[in-house]
């Protein structure tokens, strides 16, 4: 069953029905739209939401981001262009086939009639999509405006003025935009708006109803009482449509005053609950390959976790920023900007970098854990933070122990500068030491060759193709 609403109302007022012709759709280009009156201009303010589907889209070659141009046409009853103009953007690309962007047109015309036309061209492949609809513009006679559902809306307040991505702002409310609303089993709340225009005060009965593709109701609100402000008002609330089947709907919102009637209405589309959490779990997975999306989902103590390996790549100046009074969402702005400024793919979803590091702290936590009388992780052993910072060597040397050598083991790496890495195990519970390197960060045990006896520094050497000894420094 589903659950209803408390309707909101912060004041109504009546009118006449409008018309508008229904959306006109290519390629999956959705527009949408909505007119409000403004009338110390005799103007209609419109809203134009232009939605566009990612999967039109062509990536750049770089992957992750794609381009695209947006021509907006507004023409007169004749055909007289009286707006056009043009914009270029950028959009993500997401593995959701049904995921978009949305493009919000605002202008305003005087009484009559108009066409309103969109063109939308991707950048790389140079296809072309369009839309068009043709509007009736609103006048004093007009009852209301056209009713706005969105899946998200809320109040402007004196320290939250500016609209967030993807939001537009109408009066004091924050809309997020989309010009047809998918609703969710798991975000199932709708939320309306609708300004009402009259000269009179009063009450009136207002319910808001939802209507299946056979144009049977489904649900509706009981009628509730409001009350309607001379000089125009506005009506919002939302409807918690839990429950409802999966579908096509359209929003039925009526309002009765003064003996007469207004209805608006508008369309949703509600998702099946198998389909919802199968692309729940897959923008989950999405978002996790971003820096945003790995840190997002991180308590405090995986956080700190997160934080303090950076040691081996960080400058001073940056581990300076951290410290334990940083709230969640600062610790978590601080390690996504860290890996931003290291990404190798910028304009990417993924960031390389950071996978390979943490995989490498990964797996020096498992493979390198050193015991004994003080236990440490593995990542902060000798061992764990070469491996951390340049990944798993090319060639490994091992060798038990032999007489009074200890075991020991050489990494040798092939990239780079071509460090070599010696290590041995003088505790004789796996602590393996770093005893000697051409690595200038690294610091090496002085006396290493006396540690390690003249039989192994020469197979060393051979191993290596160069004669360690010679280059140690005592």
């Amino acid at each position: 069953m589903l659950r209803m609403f408390k309707l909101i109302v912060l004041a109504v007022v009546a009118g006449s029905s409008l018309g508008l012709a229904a959306d006109q759709r290519d390629a999956g280009l959705v527009l949408r739209a909505v007119r409000f009156y403004r009338a110390d201009q005799d103007r209609t303010r419109v809203k134009g939401l232009v939605q566009i589907p990612l999967s039109f889209l062509q990536p750049s070659r770089g992957g992750g981001q794609a381009g695209y141009t947006v021509t907006v046409r507004v023409a007169d009853s004749t055909g007289l262009a009286l707006y056009q103009q043009s914009w270029q953007n950028r959009a993500s690309i997401t593995n959701d086939a049904n995921a978009y962007t949305v493009e919000i047109v605002d202008f305003a015309v005087a009484p009559g009639k108009y066409r309103f036309e969109v063109a939308v061209q991707d950048s790389a492949s140079g296809r072309k999509v369009s839309a068009a609809t043709d509007l009736q513009a609103l006048s004093d006679s007009s009852a209301a405006s056209d009713l706005l559902i969105a899946p998200e809306m809320r109040l402007a307040t004196s320290t939250d003025t500016v609209p967030r991505l993807g939001e537009f702002r109408t009066g004091n409310n924050l809309v997020t935009a989309t010009a047809r609303v998918l609703l969710t089993p798991l975000r199932a709340t709708v939320y309306y708006l609708l300004e009402v225009y009259t000269d009179q005060t009063g009450n009136g009965q207002m319910s808001v109803a939802i209507r299946d593709s056979a144009g049977k109701t489904v649900t509706k609100t009981a009628p509730q009482t409001v009350n309607v402000t001379a000089g125009g008002s506005v009506l919002k609330g939302q409807l918690d449509l839990t429950g409802l089947p999966p579908g096509s709907y359209v929003m039925l919102a009526d309002l009765q005053f003064n003996g007469r009637t207004i209805q608006r209405s508008a369309e949703l589309t509600m998702a099946g609950l198998g389909e919802t959490l199968a692309k729940d779990a897959a923008r989950r997975e999405a978002e996790r390959i971003t820096d945003e999306g790995y840190f997002a989902a991180m308590s405090d103590a995986e956080l700190n976790e997160a934080e303090a390996p950076l040691v081996y790549i960080a400058e001073p100046r940056e581990l300076q920023v951290w410290n334990s009074k940083l709230s969640l969402a600062a610790k978590r702005r601080y390690l996504t900007t860290f890996w931003k400024q290291r990404d190798p793919t910028p304009g990417t979803p993924k960031n390389e970098r950071r996978e390979s590091y943490y995989a490498a702290v990964d797996y020096a936590n498992k493979a390198f854990k050193e015991g004994g009388r003080n236990p440490i992780s593995g990542w902060r052993s000798d061992r764990g933070r070469i491996y951390a910072r340049n990944g798993s060597p090319e060639e490994v040397y091992r060798q038990q122990q032999q007489g009074r050598a200890p075991p020991y083991e050489v990494w040798k790496y092939a990239r780079g500068k071509g460090y070599y890495y010696i290590f041995a195990d003088r505790s004789g519970f796996g602590a393996f030491t770093l005893m000697h390197s051409n690595d200038l960060k690294e610091t090496g045990f002085p006396g290493w060759v006396g540690v390690l006896g003249g039989p192994a520094v020469a197979d060393i050497s051979q191993f290596l193709g160069i004669d360690v000894n010679a280059r140690a420094s005592f």
